[in-house]
Parts: structure tokens; sequence; C-alpha cells
């Protein structure tokens, strides 16, 4: 009797473990497959520094549908954005419409991968350079600024265009925005001094703003004055 409880315990173990294996792999191989179809876009990614050609760009975008309808990976509809706002610049002279869909396309990706993985300050700050170009509410623009500080406060790729972008929208900020903006004078000016300088240059109604960001570390706003009075004299 024993014996036979035994058996039986030892072919429940064995059953569950077919069942548990056969979930794994049921799971892996829709992400397998994806990859897949990932791998042209993904190399055409790495080549994005060059204009590419529009069938590159247009490729691209039907493999990644093709992985996304196997895996939901979050840097899938990342990359899907991009293309679709690559084929956006690409083509400059075609019809509004169209460049209207390429830009609601490219805006939809985002918020997809976003769903999926919100703690990403380059996808918020994508969807803010989107909904401006599809002229959203300003409210929707500056709340996509907010999520994109707070995700990535120290992102250095991210640093200038981001300070250059939102800046536009300064005087519409809160006091909150307005704190976060400044918080990334000091940040900016760790890791791209001569960004900032140049970015203060063509906008010197922001030296008093790095004035009161630098307020803490005098001998960083010393250097940067210095700096800035610099550039100024050689670009005149």
């Amino acid at each position: 009797m024993l014996k036979t409880n035994a058996l039986s315990h030892e072919r429940i173990i064995a059953g569950f473990g077919v069942v548990v294996c056969c979930g794994l792999l049921m799971l892996a191989v829709p992400r397998f497959i994806a990859s897949l179809y990932a791998l042209y876009p993904e190399a055409a990614f790495k080549q994005t520094e060059t204009k590419l050609p529009v069938e590159v760009y247009q490729k691209s975008i039907a493999h990644l549908t093709q992985a996304l309808s196997w895996y939901q990976d979050p840097e899938y509809w990342q990359t899907l954005a991009f293309f679709y706002l690559a084929l956006f610049n690409a083509s400059p002279s075609q019809p509004l419409a169209k460049e209207q869909e390429l830009l609601k396309q490219a805006q939809q990706s985002v918020i997809q991968g976003l769903k999926l993985s919100p703690v990403d300050p380059y996808a918020w700050f994508r969807l803010a350079t989107v909904d401006k170009r599809l002229q959203t509410p300003t409210l929707q623009i500056i709340n996509a600024l907010r999520l994109s500080f707070y995700a990535g406060r120290v992102e250095p790729d991210l640093l200038i265009p981001r300070l250059s972008f939102s800046y536009y929208y300064y005087n519409e900020f809160n006091e909150e925005m307005q704190r976060l903006w400044q918080n990334q004078i000091p940040v900016t000016w760790t890791f791209q001094p001569e960004q900032l300088v140049k970015f203060v240059a063509l906008h010197l109604e922001t030296k008093s703003l790095v004035e009161e960001a630098l307020a803490n570390s005098p001998d960083d706003w010393k250097k940067f004055s210095v700096d800035l009075e610099s550039y100024i004299q050689k670009n005149p």
C-alpha cells in the first residue's frame, strides 16, 4: 500500500513537471520567433546615425509588427516608434494626411511600449516631441516631460535635447516642473558643460536660471560664467 502511494506521488510530481515544462516552452517559443523577426530591425537600428533608404524603414516596421504579433516587448514598440519617425523625416514632401498618420502611429507605438515599461525617460521624451508635432494640448506634453524627468534624471544622451525642448514650455511650467528643469542644470554641467554653455548662449535669458541652479556651487558658477563669456566673444 505504501509502495502504491509512493508511486502515485511520484507520478503526480512527474506530471506537474511536464505541465511546467510545457508552460515554459509555450512562453519561450513566441518570444524566440519574435526575436527572429526583430533581427533585421535591430541591425537597421544600429545604422541609424546615417540616413537609410525608405525601404529599410518600411521593412523594419513590417518585421517589428510581425515580432509584436508574437511577443509584446516594450523595446520592440519603442523601436517601432523610432522607425515611424524615421520614415516621417525621410519623406518631407509627402501629403499632410500621410505625415499625420505616421506621427499617430509613432505616438501609439510609444504609448503601447510605455504601458509595458513605464520607467523609460527616453520614451516619455519621445512622446512629448511627437505630441508637439501633433499639436496635442500643452498640458499633455508637459506631463510627458514631467514623467521623463522622474524616470531618468541622469541620462547623459538626453540632457541637452530634453533641456532645450522643455525650455519652450518653461513659462507654462508649475513650480514642480520648473524645479525639475532647474535640477537638470547641475547634472548637465557635470556631464556636458560645453553643450550647456552653447545652450545658454542661444538663450541668454536662462543665465539667471543657471546661476540659481548653481547657487550651492560657487566655483561651478564662476567657471560657467567664464566659459560663457569666452564662448560669446568667440561666437559673436
